[in-house]
């Protein structure tokens, strides 16, 4: 069994039981105790348990926290399905700009062995995935968020202002129909904020669960954005407004030239 695989089994198992130990993870999944310490580990690093003496117990989440390896499992169908759009209209050569979202990470299967495209990313996760595909790979450099497997910071800013890139692809939180694009976290919004001043087109991601809703921080107005990408045909309502403000809908079934 993956290690991916492994973890989130037991992050399902702690969940239900509050707490478990090594020697039992260890005979459940038949493994060695030094491998489901790792497992425990990582948990540990993305927030999710506090490691204790021979264990491991569940730490409460606060409402609205997610962290990455449980974004990692929501909604992976509509996920590869943006993935395989938003692949489709991109360029075959070029400089393409990526968040450290799981739904942006969708795309890079399509795109992996592709080796005209540079890809400018602040993602930690993409970096180690697929350093050894033939896709050109940029790190923005920053400090490390374990949460989310990104890099944050100052450094990002000042790294952009030599870039310009042909197109950048971005997740968000949540899509309202009036206001535009929200995100639940300022460093994560500042990211993107700054990929889309340094970019010609911009493309966002969002699956249909992500529509009507606002979160903390409102990220950027729909003049900012080029083409919106979803895994379901929207409302006449959210059609209507995407053609007032010149934002190209991709979907299932549409025409797309």
């Amino acid at each position: 069994m993956a290690q991916k695989d492994r973890v989130f089994q037991i992050l399902d198992l702690i969940r239900v039981k509050q707490k478990v130990s090594v020697s039992e993870l260890s005979s459940k999944f038949d493994v060695t105790g030094e491998t489901i310490r790792r497992d425990l580990e990582r948990l540990e690093r993305e927030g999710y348990v506090a490691r204790t003496y021979g264990g491991a117990v569940l730490i409460q989440q606060p409402p609205g926290h997610v962290n990455y390896t449980e974004r990692a499992i929501q909604n992976v169908e509509a996920k590869n399905l943006l993935g395989e759009l938003a692949a489709s209209i991109l360029p075959s050569s070029g400089a393409i700009g990526c968040d450290a979202s799981t739904t942006v990470l969708s795309l890079l299967p399509y795109i992996k062995d592709n080796p005209g495209i540079t890809l400018l990313t602040n993602s930690v996760r993409i970096l180690n995935d697929y350093m050894y595909d033939k896709i050109r790979v940029i790190s923005t450099g920053g400090h490390l968020r374990s949460r989310t497997q990104s890099l944050q910071g100052e450094v990002v800013s000042r790294l952009m202002e030599d870039y310009f890139l042909d197109v950048c692809v971005l997740s968000c939180r949540s899509l309202d129909l009036e206001n535009g694009i929200y995100e639940g976290d300022e460093q994560e919004a500042y990211f993107k904020n700054v990929m889309v001043e340094h970019s010609r087109r911009v493309i966002i991601l969002a699956d249909h669960t992500k529509f009507g809703k606002t979160s903390l921080i409102r990220t950027m107005p729909y003049s900012k954005v080029d083409i919106l990408v979803t895994d379901q045909k929207p409302s006449d309502a959210w059609i209507d407004r995407m053609q007032e403000e010149n934002v190209r809908l991709l979907y299932p079934g549409i025409s797309f030239q």
